[in-house]
C-alpha cells in the first residue's frame, strides 16, 4: 500500500479521548441516519473537542465557598454550520424547519440542562451531555437560518450543570445541612448563581430555557424560584419525565417512592437487552472518568469529603426524592412525559396516548378508503394543570427522550437543513 493511501472502508482515527455519550450517539446515528453520517460526525467531533477542551470545568460557588460541581459549555458556531454546508452534497429539501417570525428573532439563546438522579460519580455534567447534544442539534438550524439570510448569527450557549455529589463535585458540612432541611431548593440556589454569572446585563434580546430530566425537573423548577424577576421574565421551563414531583401525602409518597424504586430497577434490567441505548455501551465510562479527571486536575475525594457526599446523597437527595417536591403550579412549564414511564406511571397519560393512537388509525383507514393522503401518526396529547402543560408522548422509557427525535426523522430533517445552507459571500 502506498504511503498516505487510505481505502474508503478504513475509518479515520478519532480523537484519543471521546466522551461516552458522543460515541453512543455517534453509533446510533450511523445506524439510523446513515445518509447524514459525515455531517453528524463533524458535529459530534466538534462537541467532543469543546468538552475535552475548555468546555468542561469545575465551577466554584462564590456565595457558598467550598461548594462546587462539574459543569460544561457547548456553543453552536457559524463555523461549524459552514463546514457542514461546505462538505455536504446538496439535496432537495422536503420541508423547511420551524421558521421564526422576523419580529421574534433573538441574538442570544441560553440553555441550562440539569441532570437526572445518579449514583456515585454519575449525575455530573457528563451525565447530562446526551440532553446537551440533543439541544445542540436542535439549535443548529437557528444559526443556519441566519447564515442563509445573510444576517448576524445568534449566539447559542448550552450549559450542563452537575450534581455536588458527582464527579468533580464539592460540598461542605453547612451545605449538607441546608439540603437536609430545605431539600432541592438549595440545589436551585446553587444553579441560579451559576446562571446569573453567565448572563449579559442587557437581556432584551436573550431567551433562557431551563431544561431538566427526571430529578432535573425539580432542580430546574427550584432554580427558577431563585432567579431575579428580570431573568424569570425571559425564562422558559422544559421538563422531560419529571420524577419525585409528588405531594407530601403519606399514601402518595409511599406509592410514588415504590414506583420510582421498582421503575428504575426495571428500566435498568430492560435496557440490558432492548432499546437504542443499552447498558453495555457504558462499559468504558469508569475509565473515561479516570482519564478526564486526570486531564482536568480533579483529585480524588478525601475521606471527609466522601463522607459528606454520602450523607448528602442519602439524607439529602434520596430523602428529597422520596418525600416529593411538587412543581410550582403557578409558573408556566412544559413537560414531555414518556408513556408509559416506568419510574412515574400515569394512567391518564397512557389512556390519552392509546386513545390518540386509535383515533389516528381510524383517520388513516378513512383516508385510505377515500383516497386521501395519509398523514404521519403523532401520538401526542396534552394535559393542563394550572400553568403546567404535560405532553404525553409515545416514548416508553424514563431516560433518553431524544431517541424519539431520531426515530421520527426530526434529526435528519434538521441536519438536512444545515447541509443545504447556501452561504452568501458576505455572510457574517
Amino acid at each position: 500500500m502506498e504511503a498516505g493511501f487510505r481505502p474508503e472502508t478504513e475509518v479515520a482515527p478519532r480523537q484519543p479521548l471521546e466522551v461516552p455519550y458522543v460515541g453512543i450517539i455517534r453509533d446510533i446515528v450511523h445506524q439510523k441516519i446513515p445518509d447524514h453520517r459525515q455531517s453528524f460526525d463533524t458535529t459530534l467531533d466538534t462537541i467532543n473537542e469543546q468538552m475535552i477542551g475548555d468546555g468542561l470545568f469545575v465551577w466554584q460557588s462564590r456565595e457558598q465557598p467550598g461548594v462546587g460541581f462539574l459543569s460544561a459549555h457547548l456553543s453552536v458556531t457559524p463555523d461549524l454550520i459552514k463546514e457542514i454546508a461546505g462538505q455536504a452534497q446538496p439535496v432537495s429539501e422536503s420541508s423547511d424547519t420551524e421558521a421564526e417570525p422576523e419580529q421574534q428573532r433573538l441574538e442570544h439563546y441560553v440553555y441550562v440542562v440539569e441532570p437526572s438522579f445518579g449514583l456515585g460519580e454519575d449525575g455530573s455534567a457528563l451525565s447530562a451531555l446526551d440532553m446537551g447534544i440533543a439541544r445542540f442539534i436542535s439549535e443548529m438550524p437557528k444559526v443556519a437560518r441566519a447564515i442563509r439570510a445573510g444576517v448576524k448569527s445568534p449566539t447559542v450557549d448550552i450549559y450542563m450543570v452537575g450534581g455536588p455529589t458527582a464527579l468533580g463535585g464539592q460540598v461542605t458540612p453547612e451545605f449538607v445541612e441546608k439540603v437536609k432541611v430545605n431539600g432541592f431548593s438549595e440545589y436551585g440556589r446553587l444553579y441560579a448563581e451559576f446562571l446569573r454569572e453567565r448572563l449579559p446585563e442587557d437581556l432584551d434580546s436573550t431567551r433562557i430555557v431551563l431544561q431538566g430530566a427526571s430529578k432535573g425537573a425539580i432542580t430546574s423548577d427550584q432554580t427558577f424560584a431563585h432567579l431575579p424577576t428580570n431573568i424569570q421574565q425571559r425564562t422558559q421551563l422544559l421538563y422531560d419525565n419529571p420524577a419525585g414531583t409528588h405531594g407530601s401525602g403519606v399514601i402518595e409518597r409511599t406509592l410514588r417512592t415504590y414506583n420510582m424504586g421498582v421503575g428504575m430497577a426495571s428500566e435498568v434490567a430492560v435496557r440490558s437487552l432492548v432499546g437504542s441505548v443499552k447498558n453495555k455501551v457504558f462499559a468504558g465510562q469508569k475509565e473515561f472518568y479516570r482519564q478526564i479527571a486526570k486531564l482536568k486536575g480533579i483529585v480524588d475525594d478525601s475521606p471527609d469529603q466522601q463522607r459528606l457526599k454520602n450523607e448528602l446523597f442519602l439524607k439529602g437527595e434520596v430523602w428529597s426524592l422520596a418525600k416529593g417536591t411538587p412543581l410550582n403550579r403557578d409558573q408556566r412549564s412544559f413537560s414531555r412525559i414518556s408513556t408509559p414511564d416506568p419510574v412515574n406511571i400515569n394512567v391518564g397519560n397512557v389512556i390519552d396516548v392509546v386513545g390518540e393512537g386509535i383515533r389516528e388509525k381510524v383517520v388513516g383507514l378513512r383516508n385510505r378508503l377515500t383516497g386521501r393522503k395519509l398523514e404521519p401518526r403523532r401520538a401526542l396529547s396534552v394535559r393542563g394543570d394550572n400553568r403546567n402543560l404535560a405532553f404525553a408522548t409515545g416514548n416508553t422509557v424514563h431516560n433518553f427522550p431524544w431517541v424519539r427525535s431520531i426515530d421520527s426523522g426530526a434529526w435528519a430533517q434538521k441536519m438536512g437543513y444545515v447541509e443545504n445552507t447556501k452561504i452568501p459571500v458576505s455572510s457574517p
